[in-house]
Order: structure tokens, then C-alpha cells, then sequence
């Protein structure tokens, strides 16, 4: 069993299907997405395997407790290697990208989605690119899989959705590739700085890099940062954009307003939580005196999250734009957990980036359901749905509650650990954070209230409810919700372990920061 490469595996499985999809012809479209849901359950069968088979396999004696590791010469020239595996972090995180890409794939409507067969396959390309981006140790490696990802979404973006796609996917690609060169800069830095010449994140770690000395600006002598500490800004503004903290998020709204629900479901759930993951693998064991000297103002930014992102929920009135920004406030919520550099802190942020992809991946499809039976996102619009779609009431109630942090629910064991992280960062954090959650009660019961329990509009007259195909698309997802609420014990004993490895190596440069 452990001959087999598993993890290349979850790579070439939708990139193969991607390509073998190309001989099947345009017009049966039954068989097209039939073949894209089983390579997608295919990846999901395997990551589920693999999740059950990690607490019995031994992890590498590497700085990371690293499972199913494969490395293999890949550019010899410049010490380049093929290197993958995964922990505990990236275990739970592959699964929800197996997950959402499986359900994006069951969304797809064969009647309204034109061109099928290159929207699968554009489909199928991105999973093969996140999967790779969450499986990469080597830096350089991490980095083709990241930029990789962008061809086939921006391919995606720019030609489904709504009218304002063009502008809205060329502020996302740009915003991104920003950043991404930025990060290409610090990482040929770590691999020019690196003793043993190396993009292999275990190598870095195991010979860490000096700061070097600080830049001084002439004339003024103005002292600035040292060379690893702009790398590490580097690497943060990358991860940062695309998760995206406030101020660099201003791509996501217009984004997803124009995006598909279908596109949605996956684009939601896993690329805004490949840059917290980006954050935790690489900014935090990279630069550990760097995360620790910043981190109260990264939390600041993290702080301001929550709340614009809230306030800014509160004062919108189209659906998708409302979920938007509620998406930022709690992906706010992940970024405070991951910079308190605790292990509650940062174990509250990897729950949370599970309940995240898994509740604004059935926000997005409701949404859907709805403006598909209304011709409108507008709120002013939409009423009194309980009495015209029951189903959808009860689907969209279990999200409400589940976004607002009601206990009992899945958010609420994700918020409540990282609220511990807050404190035992600085209680004014915890405080502040918790303005966010109240404000998130107001913005998800001002929209049910608004949308099931007022009376009937013109727009929804008539409207029926969900179809069997859509319900069931929502059951695990609500399942989950509920699940995790009650149980979430599963995702903390495979985590935990990475975590406390990911804390110990920050707490040596948190002890040298405190006597300096």
C-alpha cells in the first residue's frame, strides 16, 4: 500500500480526466458530466482513505509530521524536488477540496451551462491545481500549482456568470499575480540565503536562514526592515490577497457577485482558504521571529476584517453581495485565529476554514435556487419564501444559524476556540472579535427575516419549491453543519498534532523577542 503515490495520484486523477474528457463529444452531455462527477468522487474515495489510514501511518522524523511523503528529482540543476505530503493541517483541507469540488461538480446544470465539456474540463484543471497547491513542500513546487490555478479560473470566471465578469476577473487575476510575484521574489531569496540551496521547505527549516541586517534609507538614515522580514512581507501580502484580509479584498465581492453559484460552491469553499493555509505552512514555520514581532498588527488587520466585513453585509441588499462580505467577516475570524500563534488560535482556524467552505458553499447555492426561481438577488424584492418553498426554508434556517455561530452548530466550536486564541493574545482582540459575532446574528436574521418570514412579493408568486436533485444537494452540507456542531473531535485529533509542531517552531523566537 505504501508503494502507491496516493498523493500524485489526487493530481493526475482530475488533470487525466481533464484531458481524457476531450474525446468524448460535445453533444452528449450526460456522459460529460457523468465522467466529471466520478473523477471527482474518485479524488474525494482516495483523500477519505487516506484521511481513515493517517493516524496508524508514522510520520517522516522531518521538522513536519508529514504522511504518504513522496520525493522524487525534479530539477536537479537548482536542488528543485517533487516533494509532497500532507499533516494534519492539509489532511482536513484536502478534504474539503474534494468535497466542494464533488458538489460543484453536481451542481452543474447541462441545460443552462454552455460549452459543457470546456467547463468541466476548466473544472476538473482547477481541482488538479488546489490539490497540488495543499499537497507541495517543495517552495518551488507550491508556486507552479499556485499560479497554475489561475489559468483555468480565470478561463472559468471570464466566461461564466454575470455581466460584470470581465472587470471583475481581471481585479482578481491582478491582485493576485501582484502578489504572487511578490512571493517568486522571497522565495528565490530563501533559496539564495538557504545553506543548502534548496526550495525544500524541510531543508529551510532544518538550516533556518539569519535576518541579515537592516536596509538604512541614505540621507534620512532611516533604518527599515531586514531582508527576511521583506520577504516575509512578501509571502504575507500574497497570502493575504487571497484570502483577502481588508484591505486587499476588494476583488471579492464584485467577484463573486458575477460568479455562478455553481463556480461558486468550490471557488468559496477552497481558494480563499489556500491562502490561510499558505499562511500557516509557509509565513508562520518560514519567518517565526518575523510573524511573532508583527503579529498584533496582522491581527489588527484580521480584526478589521470582522467588522467592515459585517457592517458591510448589513448595508447590501443584493443576496450574493450579502454573502460576500459576510464570507470576509468570517474569514476574518480564521485570520485572528491563525495570527494569536496559539494552539487554540490556530486549531480554531483550521475547524474554521472546514465550516466556512462548508456553509458558504450552501449560502451560494440557496442563492442560486432562489434568483434561478425569482430573476432577482435583490432583498427589497424577495419575501415571504416560507409558504412558496418549505424545503429551502428549513435548508436555509440550519445556514443561518450555522453562519451566526449559534452553539450546537458548526461555527460556533471554530469561533469559540479562536475567541480563546484572542485572549490568551490580548483580550482587547476577543472583545473586538466579538462585536463581529453580534453584528453576524444582525446581518443572517435581517436576511431570513427579510427573505422567509415577510410577506409575499410579486417576485415570489408562484415560485416553487427545491427539486429532489437540489435538495440533495444540501443535505450534507447541512448534515456537516450540524455534525461537526455536535462532534467535532474528528477534525481536532488530526490536527492537533501539526499544530502544536507549527506553535513550537514560533515559541523560540517568541522567547527571544521577550527578552530583547
Amino acid at each position: 500500500m505504501n508503494h502507491i503515490p496516493w498523493l500524485t495520484l489526487l493530481i493526475v486523477i482530475p488533470a487525466g480526466a481533464a484531458i481524457a474528457l476531450q474525446v468524448v463529444p460535445r453533444r452528449m452531455t450526460t456522459a460529460i458530466k457523468g465522467f466529471t462527477i466520478f473523477a471527482t468522487l474518485v479524488v474525494a474515495v482516495i483523500v477519505t482513505l487516506l484521511l481513515l489510514w493517517m493516524p496508524g501511518n508514522k510520520a517522516t522524523n522531518g521538522p513536519l509530521p508529514l504522511h504518504f511523503e513522496e520525493t522524487h528529482a525534479w530539477l536537479p540543476a537548482i536542488n528543485a524536488t517533487y516533494h509532497l505530503g500532507i499533516d494534519g493541517i492539509s489532511a482536513w483541507l484536502l478534504a474539503l477540496n474534494a468535497g466542494v469540488f464533488l458538489l460543484g461538480a453536481l451542481a452543474i446544470s447541462r441545460k443552462t451551462t454552455d460549452r459543457l465539456r470546456f467547463y468541466c474540463t476548466l473544472v476538473l484543471l482547477t481541482e488538479a491545481a488546489t490539490t497540488g497547491v495543499l499537497l507541495s513542500i517543495d517552495l518551488l513546487l507550491f508556486y507552479m500549482f499556485w499560479e497554475g490555478m489561475l489559468v483555468p479560473l480565470y478561463v472559468l470566471l471570464s466566461n461564466w456568470g454575470g455581466d460584470k465578469r470581465g472587470p471583475a476577473t481581471i481585479k482578481f487575476i491582478v491582485y493576485t499575480v501582484a502578489g504572487s510575484l511578490l512571493m517568486l521574489v522571497a522565495i528565490i531569496y530563501l533559496y539564495v540565503q538557504s545553506p543548502s540551496g534548496s526550495f525544500d521547505l524541510e531543508n529551510i527549516l532544518a538550516q533556518p536562514i539569519s535576518s541579515g541586517s537592516a536596509f538604512v534609507i541614505p540621507i534620512i538614515h532611516l533604518t527599515t526592515f531586514t531582508p527576511k522580514e521583506l520577504a516575509f512581507i512578501c509571502f504575507a501580502l500574497a497570502f493575504a490577497i487571497k484570502i483577502p484580509i481588508v484591505p486587499l479584498h476588494t476583488w471579492l465581492p464584485d467577484l463573486y457577485e458575477a460568479c455562478p453559484p455553481a463556480v461558486l460552491v468550490f471557488f468559496a469553499g477552497i481558494v480563499s482558504k489556500l491562502g490561510a493555509y499558505g499562511f500557516i505552512r509557509f509565513a508562520l514555520t518560514l519567518f517565526p521571529g518575523e510573524v511573532e514581532k508583527y503579529r498584533f498588527v496582522l491581527a489588527g488587520f484580521a480584526v478589521l476584517s470582522i467588522i467592515y466585513g459585517a457592517l458591510m453585509a448589513l448595508s447590501e441588499r443584493d443576496l450574493k453581495r450579502i454573502v460576500a462580505y459576510a464570507s470576509i467577516s468570517h474569514l476574518g475570524f480564521i485570520a485572528l485565529g491563525i495570527f494569536s500563534l496559539t494552539n487554540n488560535g490556530i486549531n480554531g482556524a483550521v475547524i474554521q476554514m472546514i465550516n466556512h467552505g462548508i456553509i458558504i458553499g450552501a449560502l451560494f447555492l440557496i442563492v442560486g435556487f432562489v434568483e434561478a426561481r425569482t430573476g432577482t438577488r435583490d432583498l427589497h424584492e424577495l419575501s415571504g419564501l416560507e409558504r412558496r418553498m418549505p424545503w429551502l426554508y428549513f435548508f436555509f434556517l440550519v445556514a443561518t444559524l450555522a453562519s451566526l455561530g449559534m452553539p450546537g452548530m458548526n461555527s460556533f466550536v471554530g469561533e469559540f476556540t479562536i475567541m480563546l486564541g484572542a485572549f490568551q493574545l490580548n483580550w482587547v482582540y476577543a472583545v473586538l472579535a466579538g462585536g463581529g459575532v453580534l453584528l453576524a446574528a444582525w446581518y443572517m436574521l435581517r436576511l431570513h427575516q427579510g427573505l422567509m418570514h415577510d410577506p409575499p412579493k410579486p417576485r415570489t408568486e408562484g415560485v416553487h419549491d427545491l427539486r429532489f436533485g437540489e435538495g440533495l444537494l444540501l443535505v450534507p452540507l447541512v448534515a456537516l453543519m450540524i455534525f461537526i456542531g455536535l462532534y467535532p473531535k474528528p477534525i481536532t485529533d488530526v490536527s492537533k498534532g501539526s499544530v502544536s509542531t507549527t506553535v513550537s517552531l514560533i515559541e523560540p523566537a517568541a522567547s527571544i523577542s521577550a527578552t530583547q
